[in-house]
């Protein structure tokens, strides 16, 4: 006979693990630390490489400018203004992903957590119910003799 609570709990586990499951597998191989250590790696190349990007287009837009006053230019007040920039964005994104990654890590580790509970009672109920086939199987047997 089909055991509805176990077939809710099966289809509950199905759904985490097509959906959310994935992602929260990937991030428990990870201590919380290295987990968060690795995204920021991750944050730290964007950034600069979103700088880069967007430093080298100004300069292209202002590059009339630059040629006509080269030897006027205080190239070490841009230089300082630059890196200023620079460190003040990306101070500012890795507070921002410091606190939204362990963020990330604890839910991931609840929802996974109550994933292994939802396992744990499906296994419960295996046993239960073959503990029950086993009974109706002796039950069977001293019935026939």
């Amino acid at each position: 006979m089909i055991n509805t609570k176990k077939t809710r709990l099966m289809t509950q586990c199905a759904i985490y693990r097509k959906h959310e499951g994935v992602e929260d597998l990937k991030i428990a191989g990870f201590f919380k630390e290295d987990f968060i250590r690795l995204e920021m790696l991750k944050t730290i190349l964007a950034i600069t490489l979103g700088y880069l990007i967007i430093l080298g287009m100004v300069i292209i837009y202002y590059s009339e400018f630059l040629i006509a006053h080269a030897l006027n230019l205080n190239y070490k007040m841009f230089g300082k203004k630059i890196l200023g920039y620079y460190l003040l964005i990306l101070v500012i994104y890795i507070v921002i992903a410091l606190s939204r990654y362990g963020i990330v890590y604890l839910r991931s580790h609840k929802r996974l957590s109550k994933y292994y509970k939802m396992l744990g009672r499906i296994k419960k109920i295996s046993i239960e119910q073959e503990h029950e086939r086993e009974l109706e199987e002796e039950n069977w047997e001293e019935l026939q003799a």
